[in-house]
């Protein structure tokens, strides 16, 4: 009953009740001072009848009378009856004036409450009419700072997020859509080639087969990292992992790469971290392939290791500072030309950030265009 009830029912109700404890209790208090208030000064006079009732007498009421006077039973048992029915109408006025109250401070409360939350009711009017074709809309917030402005603004700035996840999104359905329908165009142009040839030779077979194989080792490596950007760690592999080892074992699967370049690859110091080793090795390759498939020849690539992160440095082409914000985003290449030249499909970094946000690691990036690459990992 409670929660199907509206803020105002609420407020007034609330206020109701307050209002009725308030009220009760100040009458109840005001009808006990007012009984013990009625006393005469000069003392008591006890109406001399069966109930040992005690009236007090106003000093005023006795001062035109005589001790005398005052012992007949009818002047005293009237000035009784008439505290008693004064007494009597107190308590009735006071509970009369306690209800008006109750009342008129209700009715307040259901028409101030209106008033405060009226704000409240045209922004939820507004939001009923946004969805998902229209969340570039803004919605004009209140005058003033107060919280149904504050929430108005946070509304903005939530559709604005919003707006943007869904337009991540559709471009990153486009992206996987368009790199996945390369590789495979590529194997369906070349098997149609072949069987518009009537007497392919051997040649020809090997070629094709050659060209089949390239584009589904391709389409593999993009199901792979596509399924890595939603991997889940497993508990049971975590373990601590000696970050040296891995970090040789990867220069070593690189090596052909790196004296291609005439590379100087360095690796100081030494350091562990918890987690999962398959995730990790993941994302420290692909951010060690980056620094060598950008690099320049006769550069350098220089790992250092310690206790409060790793530091993969680079003498590469660099990124430029504006385009550092969006590197980790799937399928984004800084250049198109470039990173298909040096055959990378813009998922290495979006991976390796989901990995390494699982494992509550840091990842900061400063580059330049031309002048290298600093990646700071902090765990």
């Amino acid at each position: 009953m409670w929660n199907k009830m509206t803020i105002r029912a609420k407020i007034t109700l609330l206020t109701a009740i307050v209002l009725i404890l308030v009220t009760v209790c100040i009458t109840g208090l005001s009808i006990l001072n007012a009984r013990q208030s009625f006393v005469a000064p000069f003392g008591y006079i006890r109406i001399p009848t069966d109930s040992a009732m005690e009236f007090e007498l106003d000093e005023k009421s006795f001062e035109n009378k005589s001790p005398d006077a005052l012992s007949n039973d009818a002047d005293i048992m009237n000035i009784g009856h008439i505290i008693q029915q004064s007494q009597s109408a107190f308590k009735i006025q006071s509970f009369i004036i306690a209800a008006i109250f109750i009342c008129i401070g209700t009715a307040g409360a259901y028409f101030i409450s209106g008033r405060v939350l009226k704000p409240i009711a045209v922004l939820t009017a507004r939001i009923k009419d946004i969805d998902e074709n229209n969340l570039k809309t803004q919605i004009e917030p209140c005058s003033g700072e107060d919280e149904v402005a504050q929430l108005t603004r946070s509304f903005n700035h939530m559709l604005d997020k919003l707006n943007r996840s869904f337009d991540n999104q559709r471009l990153f359905a486009q992206n996987a859509a368009h790199e996945l329908k390369t590789p495979l165009s590529s194997i369906m142009a070349h098997i149609d080639v072949l069987q518009m040839d009537e007497q392919p030779t051997n040649e020809d077979y090997r070629e094709i087969i050659k060209i089949v194989r390239i584009s589904t080792k391709r389409l593999a490596e993009l199901v792979g990292g596509l399924l890595s950007l939603n991997s889940l760690i497993d508990e049971s592999n975590c373990e601590a992992i000696d970050c040296r080892t891995v970090f040789e074992s990867i220069a070593a699967d690189m090596r052909e790469m790196i004296d291609e370049k005439s590379l100087r690859f360095d690796i100081i110091g030494d350091c562990q971290i918890i987690g999962d080793r398959n995730l990790l090795e993941r994302a420290f390759t692909n951010l060690v392939q980056n620094a060598v498939r950008y690099n320049v020849e006769d550069g350098k690539v220089q790992i250092i290791l310690g206790t409060g992160g790793i530091v993969i440095e680079d003498s590469g082409i660099g990124i430029p500072e504006e385009n550092l914000d969006l590197i980790f985003e799937p399928f984004y290449c800084v250049s198109k030309s470039r990173s298909k030249k040096s055959g990378g499909n813009g998922l290495g970094m979006a991976i390796a950030k989901n990995i390494f946000d699982k494992h509550n690691i840091k990842i900061k990036i400063t580059s330049n265009s031309g002048q290298g690459t600093k990646i700071i990992l902090e765990h």
